[in-house]
Order: structure tokens, then sequence, then C-alpha cells
């Protein structure tokens, strides 16, 4: 399901910075809004069709994506001008990619990932072509994008940075499955994943633009180091985003809408471990049948990177090499010794390798230091300290309970609960937590008991699922997430010892170490159920 002015100079070209009142009109409806799409094929059956390239401006090796050239495992693609070449992979001749009338002279910039890619105009508005890994006789165009289902009239790049934006889609089948927090693997579902995910701000921030959820910038990715790494750079692909700083500190995050514990609709989440259950085959079997395992939460978080031994610009890459659990690939544009190249690993790998290219070197050189400088580009904390009463466990409808009856919770704002008249006492617990960021997954908090103890906590959270616009971060009006309290594992063995976490273990957490939630936030207050 879940799916995204360009920055201010893109191919030379000055951009905008209001935008007109909406997108190309010729376009409205095209194949992307009926996922999942026809497995690849990269049938080049009507290429010939297409107009030979006979410029002089044409790349002569695509191997990392930027904003202008862009390539899958089947195809590249790059804008000459506001002119969109293609060619087959591993092939010499450029072709140009006949275009919609309304589209003709309008692109500024393109992004590429699995089978379908985004042009943006240089107000910023995002148009889809669909079929990429099929033959070009099926390539089309939408200019629509969000809430419902696909069916909003477009919207507009979040951010619009430079080397800061990307395509990122998992499709059922070229991708096929995740991983969770455990290592298990999952379906990914009939529909594809699709987001565009953009440094906006001062690059701490990471909003993304999914076509089924409102065309709003509410929805972030809590960044590295508690949503504090301040990005220059962000790749994606795959629902996996690379990052990096000045200083050339690296992270990535595989993560989604749908993954990460806000689509409860059509995904089946839980917070306690999934040990000894089986992995369902198909998400259908997954979401119904709860003898299989769930998608255990919390979302996976950020990996740090090791650092390149050697010179770096800002270019960065990561694409998916084929079918399966976070098959990957990083890359990272520089020279060695002389020669320009990048360099590259698989995801999981603890070395890198360069492989020289030739040509100019793209992005902006960077200060890589041999040295981790993370904590020098950190932003500031975020406002929002906060304190809530811990319901009591007498409550008629709380958050296990929720996940309990099957109820799509991550729809279900606690405060709803109470103006229908499912309250719930007070348990003698408080909750306090600073610097709230609702978009990052995992922070530390304090519980503090009845007897003025204090016990430190983990308040994991995941987005609510939100169909009308909103605005990002807390404000006045109440945001819903859902999320859990965790006892860390020193915690929990210390419940032993610790008459104040045994009691509160055995009243409040069920003798659990972690124990569901739903939750209401504002800048002011907070609401736990």
């Amino acid at each position: 399901m879940s799916l995204l002015a360009v920055a201010a100079a893109v191919i030379g070209l000055s951009v905008p910075t209001t935008a007109h009142a909406g997108p190309a009109s010729c376009v409205p409806f095209g194949t992307a809004q009926l996922p999942p799409g026809a497995p690849a094929t990269g049938s080049r059956a009507g290429l010939e069709t297409f107009p030979r390239y006979t410029g002089s401006r044409a790349p002569q090796r695509v191997e990392l994506r930027t904003e202008t050239a862009q390539f899958n495992l089947h195809w590249e693609f790059a804008l000459v001008g506001h002119r969109l070449i293609a060619r087959p992979r591993s092939t010499t001749q450029w072709r140009a990619v006949p275009l919609p009338s309304c589209l003709s002279d309008r692109l500024v910039a393109i992004s590429l990932d699995d089978d379908e890619l985004v042009g943006i105009d240089a107000q910023g508005w995002i148009y889809t072509m669909d079929n990429v890994n099929q033959s070009p006789r099926l390539w089309n165009w939408t200019s629509a994008w969000g809430a419902m289902l696909w069916t909003a009239p477009g919207r507009t790049l979040p951010g619009r940075k430079t080397g800061g934006w990307a395509l990122s889609v998992t499709s059922p089948s070229d991708n096929r499955v995740y991983q969770d927090i455990a290592g298990r693997v999952h379906p990914s579902g009939q529909a594809k994943m699709t987001m565009i995910p953009s440094l906006t701000g001062d690059g701490s921030r990471i909003t993304y633009a999914d076509p089924w959820l409102p065309n709003d910038d509410s929805y972030e990715v809590g960044g590295p180091l508690g949503g504090r790494f301040r990005s220059t750079s962000l790749s994606a692909a795959a629902s996996t985003m690379f990052v990096m700083n000045k200083y050339g500190d690296m992270f990535t995050r595989t993560f989604d809408f749908d993954s990460s514990g806000s689509d409860s609709v059509f995904f089946r989440y839980s917070w306690e471990s999934q040990r000894g259950k089986p992995s369902a085959t198909d998400l259908t079997t997954e979401t119904w049948d709860r003898s299989t395992a769930a998608v255990q939460l919390p979302a996976p978080d950020w990996a740090r990177q090791p650092k390149i031994p050697g010179r770096i610009t800002s270019t960065i890459t990561v694409v998916a090499t084929g079918p399966g659990v976070e098959k990957r690939e990083l890359r990272v544009a520089g020279a060695r010794a002389g020669a320009v190249g990048f360099w590259h690993k698989a995801l999981h790998a603890t070395a890198w390798s360069f492989t020289a290219t030739g040509g100019p070197l793209p992005g902006r050189p960077l200060q890589n230091s041999p040295s981790d400088r993370s904590s020098e580009t950190l932003a500031d904390p975020v406002p929002w300290n906060l304190s809530a009463s811990l319901p009591s466990r007498k409550a008629v409808v709380d958050g296990q309970t929720l996940i309990d009856i099957g109820l799509p919770y991550s729809v279900v704002d606690p405060r709803l609960l109470d103006r229908v008249g499912l309250t719930a006492p007070r348990s003698g617990y408080r909750l306090q937590v600073t610097a709230f960021d609702p978009a990052v997954t995992t922070r530390p908090a304090v519980v503090v008991t009845p007897t003025g103890a204090r016990i430190p906590v983990l308040l994991h959270t995941a987005d609510g699922m939100r169909m009308t616009p909103s605005r990002p971060g807390l404000t006045s009006t109440p945001r819903h997430l859902v999320g859990a309290v965790a006892l860390d594992d020193a915690t929990f063995a210390r419940r032993a010892s610790d008459t104040a976490i045994a009691a509160f273990v055995r009243d409040w957490m069920r003798g659990e170490a972690i124990a569901p939630i739903t939750l209401s936030a504002t800048t002011t207050s907070l609401v736990i159920r």
C-alpha cells in the first residue's frame, strides 16, 4: 500500500517557490492506481518505435541515482534538459520516451524504483509512470496521488532538497518479503509499498508522501539518533532508506507505513515475541490466522554504516539487487587513487569496495572524516515534555484489548473511548517522557510509582492512521499513536530484587516485559489507554 519544487536548482533551472493550482490535468488516471502490477519481464517490445536520441548530453554510464539519471534491474533513464530518454541496462543506444502533451518540456527531476518512475515538474508536482519493468508499450502516467486509495488529484514533493528525496517501491512480485525486528520474514502483501521519503527542514526531519495517505506533511520517519541526526543526502529503494551527513556518517533503515505498525486495517502486528509461531506464506493468512506469527514491533531502528576509507561526495544510492530480505546495495560517489567512480557494499557487509567508472564526479565533495562525527550535526530536541496517568488494568478497553479483539486499533484514538463512556480509572502509576517526538519509534521514559519510585522504561510508538490532512509533529489537535511500554532486559531482571519494579510488573505490566498501549498527544497533554 504504502507509498511521496525540487531544490532551488535542478539541472541549472530556477525553481519557483510557489506552486500553481495543481498538476498537469491530462493524466488523471493510470495503472499505478491499480496495484500490484504484473511481475517484471524486462521486455523491450515497443522500444523500437521510440525515436533514437542522437544528442551528446546523455550519460555514458548510469551507476548512481541522481535527479537526472536513474536505473533499475532492466532499464536506465535520464533527463536531458526536459527530455526523458531511456535504454535497456547494459546497452548503449538511448531513445526518447514519448510523453503526454501536458508533460512535454515540463519535467525537471526523476526518481525510479522497481516498476515505477516519478517525474517532478518545476512547481514540485509529482507524476508517476507505471510498468517500468514491463514492455514500453505498457508505460503510462498519472498525476493522481493521495487518499483515498490513490485517487486524490495530486501533491507536491516534500522538502524539495537536491539529493534529499527518492522514490521507494516494494512490490509483491519483485521484492516479495520484508523482515521485522525479530528477524522474521513476512510477505509484503498483495499491493505495493510505495512512498517518497524526503529530507525537510534542517535535514533532521524525513517527511514521506504515500499515494494512499493524505496529501500533507504529517507522516514522518524518525531519523537516526532519536530523530536529531541532520542528513544532507537521502536515497531509498524497496522500503530501505540510506542517509548521510556532511561528514560522511551514514545510517540505513528499512521502514514503511505498513511494516512499521501503522496499518492495522491490512496488517496484523504484535508487541509480544512471536517465537514458536510459523510464518504465514501470504498476507491474508497472516492477517486472519492468529496461529501464525504477526509482525513483531517496534519497527527496526536505524543501523550505522561503516565509514568509507577514501574521498566521497554527497551523491548516494541504495538499490534492490533482487527478491528476498534486505537484498540491497549501497553506493556512494567518490574517488580512489585519482580514479573517479563509486564505493559500494551489500547492506549488511562490513567493508566497502571501489569501482572506477571515469567521467565527472557527481555531487558535492564532503569532509569525510575517518571518525564518527554524528554528534556534531544533531538538531535540538523537540520541546514537548509530556506526562500522563497510566490507566487502571480494570479498564474495559485498553491497548491490549484492541489488539485481542482484532479491531483496527491504529484508527481508535483513546480520547474517543472517553467520549463514548469507556473511561478508565487511574492506576496510580504515571508516565513521564522528555522531548516526545511522535516520529521517533523508541525513546526513554520514566514510570513514577504511587510511592514516588522512578522506573526507567522504553516508550515505543507507531503513527496512527489518518485519512484527513494534518500537520507534522504535535499541535493543539490530538495526534493518535499506538505503542507499548517496555522494560529493558536489565530492568526486567531487577524485579527479583527491587520491590517497586516487581509490583509494577505484577500489577500493571501483567507479568510481561512489554505492554501494548494506545495514546493521544498534543503539545501539552498525553492520554494513554
